[in-house]
């Protein structure tokens, strides 16, 4: 995963066109529902089933007794699984196949009562096996056509399967695709089996994919397309608002979509990092509405198109040390909740939590702020959201 940079100074005060919400909800504070957990906030609110909150967690969090599991069960009402259905795990080289992992999660979905996005795409996180800089073009096909149709076979028809990612991560800042590396670096290593290249007409058509559109997104949603007819099949973008990014995607949804390929919604990583930087930025004292209004039309787009909008992979990454600052992360949530909510009379939006409670991110050595604090109780930003979600903006249609 790759994150959107936000500079942020100490107090945040939400400034958005529409029904931005007024202030933040402080930690305990009573409104009304507030004894309920945020699943059923959703059930009750939202009846018509166009809103739908979620959280990833690891499958050695859903073992035992841990803490992450109750919450995860009692607050969300799908759930989408790190790691656990993505190449690397289920078939990392040939001959080789793992299923014990995915297979929990699935029981524990029925056990629940939750339903599961799958999140198993062709994306860079692949095997140091398929990374690997001698792989041929053959080789790597052959791995993916092996991989997504026993994931679309095996998972296809269950009643908790709800939607699966099939591609992630394809595109890069500058509008580019996301190319091969030598060694093993954060790569899309797919990108060898090599590029369909667009005739004059199409590529007139589509201007946004360059004339050229790498042949693993094809296999991948042709496999999907084929196995897969009983689930909602999600193209998952990183990154920020840039607008390269999403004029490029915008054409991919639709070329795919000529090719008589099924594309039923769009994801978006909604990674937050707090530091100096490019990408959506948060200014003093006010949210900065560029971006706020390109997300939002986005999501009208992706409406326009009988598309779901989807936030795949929400967090917050701070500095070692700045965890207490609550509000300014409620307020972040609770923008990028109001965004969702503002669209949801115009087709389906979905949130997913990716980080449950405050954690260290093992690589970067930085903290990433979830719902819940170190000691898995909830924070400002829980009340926020589910102050939210008791009294939703009206929106639009």
């Amino acid at each position: 995963m790759k994150y959107f940079i936000i500079p942020f100074v100490s107090t945040l005060l939400l400034s958005v066109s529409g029904n931005a919400p007024t202030g933040v909800a402080e930690k305990g504070e009573k409104t009304k529902n507030s004894d309920g957990s945020l699943r059923e906030i959703v059930k009750e609110k939202f009846p018509e089933n166009n809103v739908y909150i979620g959280a990833t967690s690891f499958y050695q969090r859903i073992e035992g007794n841990h803490a992450e599991s109750k919450i995860l069960a009692k607050e969300f009402s799908y759930i989408t699984p790190a790691n656990s259905f993505k190449q690397t795990y289920v078939h990392p080289e040939p001959g080789k196949w793992r299923w014990e992992q995915p297979d929990a999660w699935i029981k524990y979905a029925e056990e629940n009562n939750q339903y599961v996005r799958i999140h198993g795409p062709i994306a860079p996180q692949a095997s140091r096996w398929a990374m690997e800089d001698n792989r041929s073009a053959k080789e790597l096909e052959k791995n993916l056509e092996e991989y997504m149709t026993a994931l679309c076979k095996r998972y296809n028809g269950h009643e908790k399967v709800l939607w699966m990612d099939v591609i992630n991560e394809t595109i890069n800042s500058d509008g580019s695709w996301h190319k091969a590396k030598p060694g093993f670096k954060w790569e899309m290593p797919w990108e060898r089996i090599g590029y369909e290249v667009l005739d004059d007409a199409t590529s007139a058509k589509y201007p946004g994919l360059g004339g050229t559109i790498p042949k693993y997104i094809i296999q991948a949603f042709r496999i999907a397309t084929k196995h897969a007819p009983d689930i909602k099949l999600v193209i998952n973008q990183h990154l920020g608002m840039e607008e390269e990014v999403w004029k490029k995607m915008k054409d991919l949804v639709l070329y795919l979509r000529s090719l008589g390929f099924r594309v039923d919604g769009i994801g978006w990583q909604a990674h937050v990092k707090l530091t100096e930087g490019g990408g959506m930025y948060w200014e003093t004292g006010t949210l900065n509405t560029k971006d706020m209004d390109y997300l939002s039309g986005l999501i009208t787009w992706a409406h326009n198109h009988n598309l779901e909008f989807h936030v795949t992979e929400n967090n917050i990454h701070v500095k070692p040390g700045d965890e207490g600052k609550e509000s300014e992360y409620a307020a972040i949530y609770g923008a990028i909740m109001n965004t969702l909510l503002e669209k949801r009379h115009s087709g389906v939006v979905t949130w997913n939590l990716w980080t449950v409670s405050n954690a260290k991110n093992f690589r970067s050595g930085n903290m990433m702020i979830g719902l819940y604090d170190k000691n898995n109780k909830p924070t400002k930003s829980y009340f926020e959201l589910k102050r939210l979600l008791e009294n939703p903006p009206k929106g639009t249609r």
